[in-house]
Formats: structure tokens, C-alpha cells, sequence
């Protein structure tokens, strides 16, 4: 039993299981809930709208500068550098902030105009805007009479 313990995959968080069922249970009594944060970073929110995607990501304690963001095909990837300053004549007792560098890539539901996009950053909030390349764009017909 205990070398099952050891291979098992949560061996080196037994909580993880118990966090997955606690995941289901809210899921199935409501369905329709926001779902819990997934601790990567950054967290992002992602929309579609007629002509393109938005896509929101918290970076706090971040300038633009510090943002790197590349799209190839249907993916964006937003990485950089984020630094925590911790003072150097003290000892820890808690660090939560994560401090080094990230990269997290977005799959998006269709290609797009990458030439196109455009990025804000304000408050700690990216927001980059993404046209659907043309093919994906809604097309309107015009009707003609004889």
C-alpha cells in the first residue's frame, strides 16, 4: 500500500483528490457557477464577439513593457517577467506572490488577423482585441432584384 502511495500521482499533494470531488460536487448541485480559478497565471477571460476575441488577463505590478504577447494562427501567447520585491534584511514568514517568468498560450476558437490586434494595458488589466481573420468573418449578402 505504501509504494502505491508513493507512485500515485497525488503523492506529492494528498489533497488533490479531495480537491478534484470538492470541484464535481459544486459542479453537479449548480451547474451554472462561475468556476473556481485554475491558478495559472495570468487569469484570463475570453470573448467572442461578431467580428473578433477579446481577451483580459490580470498582470498587477506589471508595465506594458513587461508584456510579451505573440499570436500564431487561432493561438495567443501572453508571457513576461514579473519581479517581487522582498526586503533583504528580514526573514520570510509568508510569500504567496509568485515572482519569475510566465507564459500562458490561449487556444481561440478560430484563426485570426494577427496584423490587426491591438493591446491596452490599464490597472493591471491587459485587454487585447483580435479581428476572426477574413474567412471567419460574417459575410453579408446583398440581394439583388431583376
Amino acid at each position: 500500500m505504501a509504494q502505491y502511495w508513493l507512485s500515485s500521482p497525488w503523492a506529492n499533494d494528498p489533497w488533490a483528490s479531495f480537491e478534484q470531488l470538492r470541484r464535481a460536487m459544486d459542479t453537479f448541485q449548480n451547474p451554472t457557477a462561475a468556476p473556481r480559478r485554475t491558478g495559472a497565471f495570468p487569469p484570463v477571460n475570453l470573448y467572442e464577439t461578431v467580428d473578433g476575441y477579446v481577451l483580459t488577463a490580470e498582470l498587477p505590478g506589471l508595465s506594458a513593457g513587461d508584456i510579451d504577447i505573440s499570436i500564431e494562427r487561432n493561438r495567443v501567447t501572453v508571457g513576461g517577467n514579473r519581479q517581487v520585491e522582498r526586503p533583504d534584511d528580514g526573514s520570510v514568514h509568508r510569500a504567496e506572490r509568485a515572482s519569475g517568468q510566465f507564459r500562458r498560450s490561449i487556444e481561440l476558437p478560430a484563426e485570426v488577423d494577427a496584423d490587426k490586434a491591438e493591446a491596452t494595458h490599464r490597472n493591471g488589466v491587459l485587454m487585447l482585441r483580435v479581428p476572426k481573420a477574413e474567412q471567419h468573418q460574417p459575410r453579408k449578402i446583398a440581394v439583388k432584384t431583376r
